[in-house]
């Protein structure tokens, strides 16, 4: 079992064991290899906490048929809605209408309601097919397509990452998903950086020029050579259309010296090859063009965090670098024991009219119950922070200690909600350009796991694609 190699990386003990940045599904199979952002039917509403309740790359179709589900069908929530059609009593009867009669239809949304929890498709019967779904990035467009992307294998039964995507699309009340094409696979010479798996996407709008030619999209990524959770490297691909074709930048700067990919290479921060690298990356746009925020988590000699840089991608030839946190601040972020109260495969999205940064992230350390798979997160925590203090998308995390201003908690996805014993790799619902909107729900997409109870793919098997809401507290806007 290659786990034990990857968790124990770089000889650190168990903080590393736990924290490290999740091993892909692919390191533990023998011979074949995926990184991860990290059943049962009973499901609770999502409990705020008390500090926020007080105040507070072939595009090839895997599958023939389309997948579709309803605002109250096919999802694991005990929410049931009613589309009796409205009926007003005449003039004469003097019996007032029923319940059901004057029930307005409910519309299909993307957003998920407080304590929902909805499987967004499904790829095979979960716990049979060796297929395995998780760590998505979502974003609903200006025409209100649902557009997913996520790591997937290609061949049932073979670990290999591949980036998926598939379309949603409401259509008479009802969400219905595209067949599952896979837009970016890892590179066919063994030489290149990620000839091993991409996976871990995150895509959003833009403006972005690339060997004289205008792209719409970016998406960053993992990619490696290796299958022991080793030497992980992040990159960036363009596309015109958000189902591509994805381009990916494997080419030099205009200075014919600096490669382009990886954009962060594991040689930033450490020459050790046998540390996790760099990875999990979340996109957030700056200016809606060319400017973006890059956030990755790190897995090196000296610990696990998540570094923030400020790129300047309008003309990717010779794109600039124009400044870089090290490691963000983690100050208020919630952990299961001294020491645990970092960030790491968080996904992040930005409130521009509230000026709050949110992050959806696992909680620290894994696998405290003892139980199997003890390397991906059983919580999920929601968490923003006031970001009013600057003027600049993303000041408050630039600053570190410069500021006082601290994470503070909006809720959590956990076994009490879901049913799930693991809930892991999670992504949020944005906007195309990975904004968040907080007159509506929070969307927040996250991945299962069921126990491993014999082998690799008892609990592998059982990855699969949910979302929730959340309702914003009142401290969030104070």
């Amino acid at each position: 079992m290659k786990f034990v190699k990857s968790l124990l990386i770089g000889g650190l003990s168990l903080l590393l064991v736990s924290c490290v940045p999740s091993p892909r599904p692919s390191d533990v199979s023998e011979g074949t290899s995926t990184s991860q952002k990290d059943s049962s039917e009973e499901v609770s509403e999502s409990v705020l906490s008390e500090e926020t309740e007080q105040s507070n790359p072939s595009e090839t179709t895997e599958q023939s048929e389309t997948e579709s589900i309803t605002s109250s069908e096919e999802t694991e929530s005990v929410q049931e809605s009613e589309s009796t059609e409205s009926l007003e009593p005449s003039e004469s009867s003097e019996e007032e209408p029923s319940e059901s009669e004057s029930e307005e239809v409910k519309q299909a949304s993307f957003i998920p309601d407080v304590g929902e929890v909805r499987l967004l498709f499904s790829h095979g019967t979960a716990g049979d097919t060796r297929i395995y779904n998780y760590c998505p990035t979502i974003f609903v467009d200006e025409d209100n397509n649902q557009h997913v992307y996520y790591c997937s294998n290609k061949d049932e039964g073979n670990v290999t990452d591949y980036v998926a995507y598939r379309k949603g699309t409401i259509v008479n009340n009802e969400i219905k998903y595209s067949n599952v094409n896979y837009v970016l696979e890892h590179s066919q010479d063994l030489s290149v950086w990620d000839s091993r798996h991409d996976c871990d996407p995150s895509v959003i709008k833009g403006e972005f020029k690339y060997k004289g030619e205008t792209y719409n999209y970016m998406m960053a990524f993992l990619g490696c050579l290796t299958s022991d959770s080793t030497r992980n490297e992040t990159g960036i691909a363009v596309s015109k259309k958000p189902e591509g074709p994805w381009i990916k930048c494997n080419s030099m700067k205009a200075d014919g010296v600096t490669p382009i990919n990886p954009i962060v290479p594991y040689t930033d921060f450490s020459v050790n090859a046998t540390n996790w690298g760099t990875g999990q990356p979340s996109l957030v746009s700056v200016d809606k063009k060319g400017k973006v925020l890059l956030f990755t988590t790190v897995g090196a000699s000296n610990g696990t965090f998540t570094n923030l840089r400020e790129y300047d991608f309008s003309d990717i030839d010779n794109y600039q670098l124009l400044r870089e946190r090290t490691s963000i601040k983690c100050d208020g972020i919630k952990g299961t024991a001294t020491g645990s109260n970092f960030i790491n495969n968080g996904d992040f999205g930005y409130d521009e009219v509230n000026r709050r940064i949110i992050v959806a992230k696992p909680r620290q350390f894994f696998g405290t119950d003892g139980k199997g798979p003890g390397f991906i997160a059983d919580t999920i925590d929601i968490h923003y922070i006031d970001d009013t203090e600057g003027t600049n998308v993303g000041d408050v995390l630039f600053a570190g200690n410069n500021t006082t201003k601290i994470w503070k908690s909006m809720g959590s996805i956990d076994r009490n909600l879901t049913g799930f014993l693991r809930n892991h790799n999670t992504g949020l619902i944005t906007d195309p350009y990975g904004r968040i909107d907080a007159t509506q729900n929070l969307g927040v997409a996250f991945t299962r796991s069921d126990e491993d109870v014999g082998g690799t793919w008892s609990y592998l098997s059982t990855y699969r694609i949910y979302a929730t809401g959340f309702k914003f507290p009142k401290a969030y806007f104070k």
